[in-house]
């Protein structure tokens, strides 16, 4: 059996080659920011709106809105502990097999953890709720309908990023056209998604619809041409945990969502006290977060 140091350093070199080969799904529908641990701040801004003409008569203009909005994140520190008896380690092999092993888990759990979120995102409550300027709406959540912009301004509306339609064609294209049509907050429409690079996240009992509704290449029963195709640039298919039915879309060039990462996966080796088992502790820092500005997702939050 491999000394510690090289029973450490086998096993955190078939972690991080196993953490290299697979594709984290989380990767897939959210960004993925790194820095220091603890806490720390998202943060977005508002300014100006459309552009008006300004006559050689104007002798004053009214001030351009400009606002900075930030939202407190705390890292989380997570521990996976795998304990194995010494009989089993009698080859260096053994030491790789568990690396390997202890990627796979940290995967699924940094996965669990955001898709987890996501689903959260129906009723966790919006980083700008409120009845003020450059708010939302008092008691908004961050998917919900009726989010104001311009909120007691000239043009104020509100525009919705929810739904609660079961998956299909219709569903989806509806889901884009929310999100094609999203304005910010000095009612300036964003055209997010119109050339593409949208993420579509369905559970497995929509897995197969949802290929079908993208991949193909012709739509519906008249048989007319998919245009979803080009617009879809992804599917992520998770077990969601709250509701399988749930399904959203995210632009990916502008996602408001995804996983800050503090500390990269790294693993100890270390024997027990009876010198009988050896553990192995795999260790990171992450949390997933959200922007205070949802500009980029619309979900369905299906009964």
């Amino acid at each position: 059996m491999a000394n510690q140091a090289n029973a450490t350093r086998m096993t955190q070199m078939a972690l991080m080659h196993g953490l290299a080969e697979q594709t984290a799904e989380f990767t897939r529908a959210g960004r993925v920011v790194t820095g220091p641990g603890g806490g720390f701040a998202v943060s977005g801004r508002a300014v100006g709106g459309l552009a008006a003409t300004l006559a050689k008569t104007t002798s004053s203009l009214s001030a351009t809105d400009i606002a900075n909005f930030e939202a407190q994140v705390t890292t989380a520190h997570k521990v996976i502990k795998h304990t194995v008896n010494n009989k089993l380690l009698t080859t260096d092999m053994g030491y790789e097999d568990i690396g390997g092993e202890l990627a796979n888990k940290i995967m699924v759990s940094m996965d669990k953890d955001f898709f987890d979120f996501c689903e959260g995102l129906f009723s966790a409550s919006h980083p700008r709720a409120g009845a003020g300027v450059f708010e939302v709406g008092a008691g908004k959540s961050y998917l919900d309908t009726g989010l104001a912009f311009l909120q007691t301004e000239g043009g104020a509306g509100t525009q919705d990023n929810l739904i609660t339609t079961a998956f299909s064609e219709n569903a989806l294209d509806a889901a884009l056209q929310l999100l094609w049509k999203y304005k910010d907050d000095r009612g300036v429409p964003l055209h997010l998604g119109l050339r593409g690079g949208v993420t579509l996240v369905v559970g497995p009992k929509n897995r197969k619809a949802a290929h079908e509704i993208v991949n193909s290449n012709l739509s519906g029963a008249d048989m007319a041409v998919n245009t979803t195709k080009a617009l879809i640039s992804d599917i992520v298919c998770w077990n969601l945990t709250t509701d399988e039915d749930d399904w959203w879309i995210v632009d990916m060039n502008n996602a408001p969502i995804g996983t800050y990462i503090a500390a990269a996966p790294s693993v100890t080796v270390s024997p027990s006290a009876d010198r009988l088992f050896t553990h192995f502790v795999a260790e990171y820092e992450s949390v997933p977060f959200k922007l205070p500005y949802e500009y980029g997702i619309i979900g369905s939050n299906v009964a």
